[in-house]
């Protein structure tokens, strides 16, 4: 495995600061509120700019961790079991094929995702996903 700025290629660097829990209702109400935006703009992306996604699936670091949290974003994943398997794995609609899109993905979710983006890639994704 080789080291790309500092971490190890096929692991994302850890970013435990984002899964820590939200504790007093309103810290709640705005991370729901920030993962529903996330939601939304995951549906747009993957159904009206499939160009972008598939860039941003190309230069995505890491693999998933199969740890569920991604599953149960905005609302709990019928399709989810008790031991986080996905029981439509093969057929999960796109916006699940594609989580996370770009880095601004992960930013609005704040879980801890195996995907990982390079500094150099999150400022041309930032530039690219307004046009």
């Amino acid at each position: 495995m080789t080291r790309l700025n500092n971490h190890v290629e096929g692991v994302a660097p850890p970013n435990q600061a984002y899964a820590e829990p939200a504790t007093h209702p309103p810290a709640r109400a705005w991370r729901w509120l920030l993962r529903l935006v996330g939601q939304v703009r995951r549906q747009y992306l993957s159904r009206f700019r499939p160009d972008y996604v598939a860039r941003m699936k190309a230069d995505r670091l890491g693999t998933c961790r199969h740890c569920g949290e991604c599953c149960h974003l905005t609302f709990n994943c019928p399709f989810l079991t008790a031991d986080l398997r996905c029981r439509s794995y093969e057929k999960r609609p796109r916006t699940c094929r594609d989580f996370p899109i770009d880095a601004l993905d992960l930013r609005l979710t704040r879980i801890p995702c195996g995907h990982c983006y390079e500094a150099r890639q999150e400022e041309e994704a930032r530039a690219d996903s307004a046009g």
